[in-house]
C-alpha cells in the first residue's frame, strides 16, 4: 500500500509517517522543500497545493491520502493564512484526487470542533454539534470545522471515502516547532501565574499516529472519531507539569473574567512599548473553557488506546529539558 501524506514534517506527521513506514506502508510525502527532514524511507515530493498540475501528478499512483498539512496559531494576524492552508488548498488536493481517482482520505481535525463547551464536567462525543458561538472566538478552531465540513461535503457526495480524526492537544516528545507542547514550556519556565477554572484534554502524539493507520484499515466512511488520552482541570495539569519538572506551580487562583482581563492588561502594555507579551491572552481565554472529550468510539472501531497520561507529562518535559529549552534548577 502506497499513501501521500501531507504535513509529513510537523510534530504529528513525523510520527504518523514513522509508524506507517514500520508497517510496510510506503510513504510519499508531499513537502515544500525537498531538503525537509523526513524519516528514513519517505518519499519526499515538493510542490505546492496552489500548483494544479504538480499536485495532480504528486496524488496519482497512490491508495490512499492522509492529510495533516496546516498551520497552528492562535495569532488573529494568522487567520487568512489559516484558512488559505485549511479551506483553500484542501478543495485543491480534493480536486487532484477526484482527477487520480483516489478515493481514500484520512483528514486530521482537531477536537476543538466537536469538544469545546462551558459546560463544566461535560465529556463530548462525536454526536455533539459543533459549537459555533465559542468556536468563532478562535481562528484556528473555526477554520478547521470548515476544513472538515468541506471534505464530508465531497464524501456525502460520494466523490471521495473520507475519515476525519480529531485528536486533542498533542504532547509527547519530538515537537521541534513547539506547536502543541509550548504551553508546557511556558509552565515550566513561570510564564503562567495564574490557572483558571478550565478543563483541558490532551493526548500523547505516540499514540494518535498510529490511529491514522488504523483509520485506513478500519474506518467507516464519513464517520468522525474523536481521540484523547485524558481530562483534566488546567489547574491539576499545572500542577503535574510542575512535578515532572521540578518547579513551582502558579501561586495565584482567580476567577477566570479576572485571569482574561489581566492577560489583554498586560498585553497592551507589553506592546505600547513594542515588547513581546509574556503571556497570551488568547491562551487564556481558550484555558477558560471545557475541553473534556471521550475517545470511546475511537477504543471500540479502530482499535485506538491511550497510555497513562502522567507518562506522556513526564516524557514531554523530558524533552524540552534535553533540548535545552530549560533548566531544571
Amino acid at each position: 500500500m502506497k499513501v501521500l501524506l501531507t504535513g509529513a514534517t510537523g510534530f504529528l506527521g513525523r510520527h504518523v509517517a514513522e509508524d506507517l513506514l514500520s508497517h510496510g506502508i510506503a510513504v510519499r510525502a508531499l513537502v515544500r522543500d525537498r531538503r525537509a527532514k523526513l524519516p528514513t524511507g519517505a518519499e519526499a515530493i515538493e510542490t505546492r497545493f496552489d500548483n494544479p498540475t504538480e499536485l495532480d501528478t504528486v496524488v496519482r499512483g497512490v491508495d490512499a491520502v492522509l492529510h495533516l498539512a496546516g498551520k497552528v496559531s492562535r495569532d488573529p494576524k494568522d487567520t487568512s493564512e489559516m484558512y488559505w492552508l485549511h479551506v483553500e488548498a484542501t478543495r485543491m488536493l480534493l480536486g487532484s484526487m477526484e482527477r487520480a481517482g483516489v478515493r481514500k482520505l484520512v483528514l486530521a481535525s482537531t477536537s476543538g470542533t466537536l469538544a469545546l463547551n462551558d459546560r463544566e464536567g461535560y465529556v463530548s462525543t462525536e454526536r455533539d454539534q459543533p459549537p459555533f458561538p465559542i468556536i468563532g472566538k478562535f481562528p484556528y478552531y473555526l477554520s478547521k470545522l470548515y476544513q472538515e465540513q468541506e471534505v464530508l461535503r465531497w464524501d456525502s457526495a460520494e466523490k471521495i471515502d473520507a475519515v476525519v480524526l480529531h485528536p486533542s492537544l498533542c504532547l509527547g516528545p519530538g515537537d521541534e516547532r513547539l506547536s502543541s507542547t509550548d504551553d508546557v514550556l511556558k509552565l515550566l519556565l513561570g510564564r503562567v501565574p495564574a490557572a483558571t477554572s478550565g478543563t483541558m484534554a490532551f493526548v500523547d502524539v505516540r499514540d494518535a499516529a498510529p490511529a491514522f493507520r488504523f483509520a485506513l484499515e478500519k474506518g467507516k466512511r464519513g464517520e468522525r472519531y474523536l481521540l484523547n488520552g485524558a481530562n483534566m482541570s488546567v489547574r491539576s495539569f499545572a500542577e503535574r507539569v510542575a512535578t515532572a519538572g521540578g518547579v513551582s506551580p502558579p501561586a495565584l487562583k482567580m476567577s477566570d473574567r479576572l485571569a482574561v482581563f489581566s492577560a489583554k492588561v498586560l498585553d497592551g502594555v507589553y506592546r505600547s512599548v513594542d515588547r513581546i507579551p509574556p503571556i497570551d491572552p488568547v491562551s487564556v481565554e481558550m484555558s477558560r473553557y471545557n475541553w473534556g472529550c471521550s475517545s470511546e468510539k475511537a477504543e471500540k472501531a479502530l482499535g485506538f488506546h491511550a497510555r497513562d497520561p502522567q507518562s506522556t507529562i513526564r516524557d514531554t518535559v523530558r524533552y524540552l529539558e534535553e533540548r535545552g529549552l530549560y533548566r531544571r534548577v
